[in-house]
């Protein structure tokens, strides 16, 4: 009875029992009174009435005030430690206001939680003054895959993704841990080097196999060497390294058919004038008219294999100007280069476009010619600065002093670039890139002009820890009829989050953003992430753009449903789905199912329910109130929006794991069960 009652419920009982008490006692009074001395019998009733109603009303409100200043408050204070004792939170507070006519039970709580969390910030001291060198050796380790230009992915044995760095994350769409590679790329390939390597092993030789394989969407190649890991005591599996293949494969494409476009070209037009040539030479005697006729004849051939050298050149100058390494970058870090190149005589003006370019070989451009400035008639006050027109980014070099002539401009170009680059002139990077750079501006402020091409600007959001990119403690493969039964925190799952343009999908509001991020062997994985705005094909009201400020205008260019829910149905591929309110997210997918044609038939649970399942029900289960309770910070700028929600659920979520491990829920079938059980919430979640 002890377990089943909670505290308010028996407060509130003992209260109700003083009461009925007082009642009583109230009436064999009156009734000891009125049978022993006697008097009119409806004053005594009356007089019972009136007493009765005051103390039940006494007792209420007594109990009311211990309720809201004693029952809540110690409910309230139980949370937050048996919170802080399951999950770390850091060294926050516990918030003593409601608490304050509790005494020293608030100040003595925040003193255990303080407590915990220096013997925790302690422990975890004494773990990493012991595993220093391990350490070391393990960010070596990550620093050297991280930053690997080459695409690097290790598997397990059955083939899903255990680690994997930014390069290969760039090659594959959809790259991420506990991912069967043969989904991101045509396995055929893959499985027959699978099959040449163990043939090689069982001949005792060592060495990687190559293959060449198309990614799943058919729109690139990838050239990878695949080898088996070697070592005690490690993952059973294979490395693979992967490059893309799909611009050298293109290049030696337009290679090959800018030889056959020559031949081609070439053939007719030189037997032509050969023939011609024949005729002439061998009947000098021709009548003026015929001789004329072949003439023109040979004419026209030559003008026709004019043309074709012309067309041939155009098209070798695009191929190799597209297989020249080019990167994108802010404008004001080439400037900087330049300023450093010139030795201090430029200054650079600093902005916020990006462009895409060789930055080391535009540096030296500009600072040779920066410096060739000065050298001559001692020009001053050099200045870079970068203008938006369309889809270039200008880049101007202006000066005081005498304007440059054209041809010493062109002399400057002749010159070697840098010693770096061997024999390669400016004139060549310009060629390279596809540009020129030519002289301008007034007499008093003349300048050079370089014009590149813009580009965007890259994320600002902080990169994904590289924790997100390894994880070769993956659980061994799960099928799908399994999930039930299996561990909570062995699941991988993906927390997602919409906005939308009203509350009512039956009422044809639509998504007009969707995010998630996923969650693998217990751990949030920002390096995972789905993100996108989606066209509604419908107005948003202002009332919606207050909320998420999503507009009209910055869904304009979006994807309609259908393709994003594709993407994202990929995306969450034999993940559990996790949303605050999951309900009203899941309405709004099931009711584009159609469009979509896919169906989001995964397991599904909220983190209102399973908070509601761990926590008192006077709680505050709403995302800010969770997010409070187990030290989650949402930046104000990331508040309702998909992807800053989905963040800071699937943070929360991560700590819910773990307090519903201990509170005894163990599988995904028990979480599900639990949230099931919470009905009065489950019936105010119909969309």
């Amino acid at each position: 009875m002890h377990d089943r009652l909670g505290l308010r419920l028996r407060i509130a009982l003992f209260f109700a029992g003083l009461a009925l008490g007082g009642i009583a006692a109230l009436i064999l009074g009156l009734w000891f009174g009125a049978s022993r001395y006697g008097a009119s019998l409806d004053g005594y009733v009356i007089a019972g009435i009136v007493g009765g109603l005051g103390i039940a009303g006494l007792a209420a409100w007594i109990g009311l005030l211990f309720d809201e200043n004693v029952a809540r408050p110690i409910l309230a204070l139980a949370g937050d430690l048996h919170t802080r004792a399951a999950a770390d939170i850091g060294s926050k507070q516990i918030d003593e206001a409601p608490a304050r006519y509790l005494g020293a039970l608030a100040p003595a709580a925040n003193a255990i939680n303080e407590a915990l969390a220096e013997a925790r910030t302690a422990q975890a001291r004494a773990v990493a003054a012991e595993t220093e060198q391990l350490q070391r050796e393990k960010r070596l380790f990550e620093a050297l895959v991280r930053d690997l230009a080459e695409g690097v992915v290790v598997t397990t044995r059955d083939g899903r993704v255990m680690l994997f760095n930014r390069a290969a994350q760039g090659l594959l769409d959809g790259l991420g841990l506990d991912r069967r590679l043969s989904s991101l790329i045509r396995p055929e390939p893959l499985m027959q080097a699978l099959d040449r390597l163990a043939l090689r092993r069982a001949r005792g030789e060592a060495g990687p196999e190559t293959f060449l394989a198309a990614t799943a969407s058919g729109e690139g190649f990838l050239l990878g060497q695949i080898s088996p890991i070697h070592g005690a005591e490690m993952p059973e599996g294979h490395v693979i390294i992967l490059r893309d293949a799909t611009t050298d494969l293109k290049a030696h494409a337009d290679r090959d058919d800018l030889i056959n476009a020559l031949m081609e070209g070439v053939r007719r037009p030189a037997s032509a004038i050969g023939a011609t040539l024949e005729v002439l030479r061998s009947a000098p005697d021709l009548d003026a008219e015929t001789r004329a006729s072949f003439t023109a004849a040979e004419i026209e051939e030559l003008d026709r294999l004019t043309a074709c050298l012309r067309d041939i050149e155009a098209r070798y100058e695009a191929v190799t100007t597209r297989a020249w390494p080019m990167v994108e970058l802010a404008a004001s870090d080439l400037m900087d280069a330049v300023a450093a190149r010139s030795g201090g005589l430029v200054t650079a003006r600093p902005g916020d476009d990006w462009l895409r370019c060789d930055p080391f070989a535009m540096a030296a451009l500009l600072g040779n010619l920066a410096r060739r400035l000065v050298e001559e008639r001692h020009r001053q006050h050099l200045e870079l600065h970068a203008e938006l027109h369309g889809q270039e980014l200008w880049l101007s070099l202006s000066w005081t002093g005498t304007p440059v002539l054209d041809g010493a401009l062109q002399n400057w170009l002749s010159e070697p670039l840098s010693q770096g680059y061997g024999r390669y002139t400016g004139r060549d990077a310009l060629a390279a890139h596809r540009t020129d750079i030519w002289a301008s501006g007034i007499l008093d402020r003349p300048k050079l002009v370089l014009p590149l091409p813009a580009t965007v600007a890259a994320s600002r959001q902080p990169p994904a820890p590289w924790s997100d990119f390894y994880d070769f403690d993956l659980p061994s493969g799960i099928d799908a009829g399994d999930l039930a039964d299996m561990p909570l925190d062995r699941l991988s799952y993906v927390v997602f989050d919409t906005e939308t343009t009203g509350l009512s999908p039956r009422d044809g509001d639509r998504i007009v953003q969707i995010a998630g991020v996923r969650i693998v062997n217990g751990k949030v994985r920002r390096a995972e992430v789905f993100d996108t705005l989606v066209d509604p094909e419908r107005a948003i009201p202002a009332a919606s753009t207050l909320v998420h400020r999503i507009t009209d205008e910055m869904v304009d260019q979006a994807e309609t449903i259908a393709p994003v829910g594709r993407r994202f149905h990929d995306f969450c591929e034999g993940a559990v789905l996790v949303a605050h309110n999951a309900p009203f997210d899941m309405a709004f997918l099931k009711a584009q199912e159609t469009r979509i044609g896919r169906r989001f038939d995964h397991p599904v649970l909220c983190t209102v329910l399973l908070s509601a399942a761990l926590f008192d029900s006077s709680a505050d289960h709403s995302l800010d109130g969770l997010c409070a309770r187990l030290g989650v910070t949402i930046p104000e700028d990331a508040r309702h929006t998909a992807l800053g929600d989905a963040l800071a659920t699937a943070e929360v979520f991560a700590s819910l794991i773990q307090m519903l491990d201990q509170a005894g829920i163990h599988t995904l079938q028990q979480a599900i069960e639990a949230g099931n059980r919470q009905t009065r919430l489950r019936r105010a979640q119909s969309y």
